[in-house]
């Protein structure tokens, strides 16, 4: 339980060791979740307003400095994600607030970021590091205020369910060794029921077209396989088999998604879709919900399966530092996913989709062609 400080349990005495600082962050992570929402009791500091993202303002105290794991984590617009939880998603708050209370366990290759990740008990929730600088920064500066008002109004949209986000505007020592993060996102896990063995398989789909290093250089014999299981997919002869109506609702979905991303100027994001198949999976049907959706599931047009999707990993904005530089720089070689505008990947990305969204009873490319 997170009323158990790791830092006194003499099982983890040694501050070097992997279980010491997983133990520590997972607490401190805890720690936030321990304390009221409320206005007049947690959040009258004006800089801290609850319903808009925090200004980044550096502070440096000789208690906080010598901290490595330890942090003082506050939640950034807690009221906002609450509305968000609680009045457009129909998350209990007791149940969430029981997660991430609970014990967190460490997981491994879900990306090439560099970014830590945890799994709240039942796994219905991530909690994933944002350590680049330029992707925290377009987080505080424009991405939290925008996302919120975006899925008020649009609370059905494929965007990610981000249901909190943590930050340590703290200087510390484990920051400058780069071993402690200071900023977390909470995202909701739409696969969290996966499992091979009743038949789930997952894409994280973004466009092919672009040069990758990682992906066009290195050869498959040499990437390991959690190297491998960080890469953009291709569906290759697989389809995402939908009726007319679902097919045009989901493209409406793409569509202003899409929209939203480029005016916030952010490339670089995927589709995380998976597809289970019903003989396997019965007790996960959406029969049991009242509409169907592409959190819940959505089953397909032949019946034989049930998909989920959502839109994740959209913190590259093209105006940080690093992304100015990292396109300057891209311009002497092929066009790569980081070094392309807002619009072109937004164009290419729903290209990429339209190939890959099927309705059995169409034929030729003219009836089934979505306009952008």
């Amino acid at each position: 339980m997170a009323d158990r400080n790791p830092i006194e349990d003499h099982h983890w005495y040694s501050v070097f060791s992997k279980g010491y600082k997983t133990k520590v962050i997972t607490y401190s992570i805890q720690r936030a979740f321990q304390e009221s929402l409320g206005v007049e009791e947690d959040y009258t500091d004006p800089k801290w307003p609850p319903y808009s993202a925090p200004p980044i303002i550096r502070t440096f105290s000789f208690s906080n400095f010598f901290r490595l794991y330890d942090l003082p984590f506050k939640r950034a617009a807690p009221l906002l994600f609450q509305q968000l939880r609680s009045d457009k998603w129909s998350i209990n708050d007791k149940y969430y607030h029981n997660q991430l209370k609970q014990e967190l366990s460490p997981v491994g290759g879900l990306g090439f970021s560099g970014s830590l990740f945890f799994f709240t008990e039942d796994h219905s929730y991530i909690v994933k590091s944002v350590s680049r600088r330029f992707e925290y920064t377009f987080l505080y500066t424009k991405c939290i205020e925008a996302y919120g008002q975006y899925m008020i109004s649009n609370p059905s949209s494929l965007l990610c369910r981000m249901t909190d986000v943590l930050f340590c505007f703290d200087r510390h020592l484990g920051g400058v060794l780069g071993v402690s993060p200071s900023h977390y996102v909470v995202m909701e896990n739409l696969l969290r029921e996966m499992d091979a063995e009743k038949g789930w398989v997952k894409w994280d789909l973004k466009p092919q077209q672009f040069f990758e290093p990682t992906r066009d250089l290195i050869p498959d014999q040499i990437k390991t396989e959690q190297a491998k299981s960080g890469l953009a997919d291709a569906m290759e002869e697989d389809r995402i088999i939908l009726t007319k109506k679902q097919r045009d609702e989901l493209w409406e979905l793409l569509k202003r998604d899409t929209e939203f991303l480029e005016e916030i100027e952010t490339i670089d994001y995927s589709l995380l879709l998976g597809r289970f198949p019903v003989s396997q999976n019965k007790d996960l049907t959406p029969s049991k919900f009242k509409h169907e959706n592409w959190i819940t599931g959505v089953t397909s047009a032949d019946g034989k399966y049930i998909y989920r999707a959502c839109i994740v990993d959209f913190l590259w904005n093209v105006n940080q530092l690093q992304a100015k530089i990292t396109r300057t720089a891209g311009k002497l070689l092929p066009e790569q996913t980081v070094t392309t505008e807002p619009g072109r990947y937004r164009r290419e990305f729903l290209s990429m989709m339209e190939e890959y969204i099927v309705v059995p009873e169409e034929t030729g490319p003219s009836s089934s062609r979505l306009t952008v």
